[in-house]
């Protein structure tokens, strides 16, 4: 019998970016490879339980171990949800999305309370062209990551990446690693 995959599964890679934490310090995601994608989506979710805002940026390296590490990529394609109640309170309850203004880093929702969701969206071009840096670089840009600023212990966060669609055919497995190089 042969074994049926999800059409997310075939058509992205998800990873875990970063687990879930308190933000009462820097929380550096995990680095993702994007050498077999055109695009990869990044999800931070916020469980705002103190006003102190949290600051998002993306990171972009030549590898999964941050080499030649730049930061503050600008970030283009994002769009977020915020304060967002969670649990049986649907009249407060959002799932509408809002675009966000270009620029190298988000600043999440002061409320203090309920739940925030940013969706950033980084095309590999996005990382190939732009800064003195990368085109000075003889190593490519490939590698991204989402960090997190400080907040609060009573701000909690995750990171969830969604790679995709993968740039060559895969004979055996559906999608190519994005954790190694």
């Amino acid at each position: 019998m042969a074994v049926e995959t999800s059409m997310h599964i075939q058509a992205a890679k998800v990873v875990p970016g970063l687990a879930p934490q308190t933000m009462a310090g820097t929380a550096d995601g995990d680095w993702v490879s994007m050498k077999g994608y055109d695009r990869v989506g990044m999800y931070v979710y916020i469980t705002q339980g103190n006003t102190a805002t949290t600051a998002i940026t993306v990171n972009y390296a030549t590898s999964v171990a941050g080499g030649n590490v730049q930061t503050g990529l600008t970030l283009t394609n994002w769009w977020y949800i915020e304060d967002t109640a969670i649990g049986s309170d649907a009249g407060t309850n959002s799932d509408t999305w809002t675009k966000g203004t270009a620029a190298a880093g988000i600043t999440s929702s002061a409320t203090g309370t309920g739940a925030s969701l940013y969706y950033i969206e980084v095309d590999a071009d996005d990382i190939l062209s732009g800064t003195a840096a990368q085109a000075a670089a003889t190593a490519r840009y490939d590698c991204v990551q989402v960090r997190l600023g400080a907040s609060s212990a009573s701000n909690i966060a995750c990171v969830i990446y969604s790679l995709g669609p993968p740039r060559y055919a895969q004979g055996v497995s559906p999608t190519p690693s994005a954790i190694i190089d």
